[in-house]
């Protein structure tokens, strides 16, 4: 049942999210196309095209927060909530697909934003970089990698992309959790401003506990030059590693569960539906 609470989700904000990446992908095959057929050169169209791709990168993550927010709110809390919570399925199934949505899209977003990144730089890097930026980038690279090999930088990336998928499905189901709180019978009849409201302060409070328990307590990933290792203390931690820092993210972990069990009972018990 859940592949077809899925399915459901990204038809429905698919509607918004899916004509976007239509867009982009349209733009992107021009600007390349275009690129090729000149034979490598830069022309008045392409810089458009560029600028375009730049714009709405920029604007996807935006987009994606308004359209889940909006979604959330009218599939469950709004006139579909009647519909959506008859379904015969557990709440949490309702929980879980619209996270994973989520999820989905606002990496999509970042994909989007790094591949115009990608293009630009593809189709303008003589005019933009010249000899002099490559030489720089060439002497800075090397610098900036400190030594690592190919499977430290791979273990970097996918600890990155651990983290964060923890600490943003943490966040959206703080979303989650303001929008159900400001459904419920108190607050429901100012429901918009009370979900900023709540959003505010529960961003807040994320923000302190995080800062507070990663400045006090350390156990972090370290990944210099060949070697992977753990450190304790600031100071051993290399000055040219990667380093992530595991209480922040376990931090992350334990807040997203309690937003998940605590909006489950909102949702199950105290919203009401308009």
């Amino acid at each position: 049942m859940l592949g077809k609470l899925l399915k459901h989700e990204f038809i429905a904000t698919g509607r918004i999210m899916g004509a976007v990446y239509a867009v982009v992908a349209v733009i992107m095959a021009y600007v390349l196309g275009s690129y090729f057929i000149n034979r490598d050169t830069a022309t008045t169209g392409q810089m458009l095209g560029i600028i375009v791709l730049m714009l709405i990168s920029m604007c996807n993550f935006v987009l994606t927060v308004v359209v889940m927010i909006t979604n959330f709110q009218k599939s469950l809390y709004g006139d579909q909530g009647y519909l959506s919570f008859t379904l015969p399925v557990k709440g949490s199934s309702l929980l879980i697909s619209k996270i994973i949505t989520s999820t989905a899209w606002f990496i999509l977003a970042f994909v989007c934003f790094f591949g115009t990144m990608a293009v630009t730089v593809f189709v303008l890097r003589e005019d933009f970089l010249g000899d002099e930026n490559y030489e720089m980038i060439e002497t800075f690279l090397p610098m900036f990698l400190g030594g690592k090999t190919l499977a430290t930088l791979i273990t970097s990336v996918v600890v990155y992309l651990i983290t964060f998928f923890i600490e943003f499905s943490s966040l959206t189901l703080a979303i989650y959790f303001a929008i159900s709180l400001a459904n419920t019978r108190r607050f429901q009849k100012h429901y918009a401003i009370w979900t900023v409201v709540f959003m505010i302060a529960v961003f807040f409070v994320i923000s302190k506990a995080s800062t507070l328990i990663s400045e006090n307590v350390l156990l972090a990933i370290t990944v210099s030059g060949e070697s992977i290792g753990f450190a304790t203390s600031y100071l051993d931690i290399p000055s040219n590693a990667m380093s992530i820092n595991i209480v922040n993210v376990i931090t992350y972990l334990v807040l997203g569960v309690v937003f998940y069990f605590t909006t489950f009972k909102l949702m199950n018990k105290k919203v009401n539906i308009r």
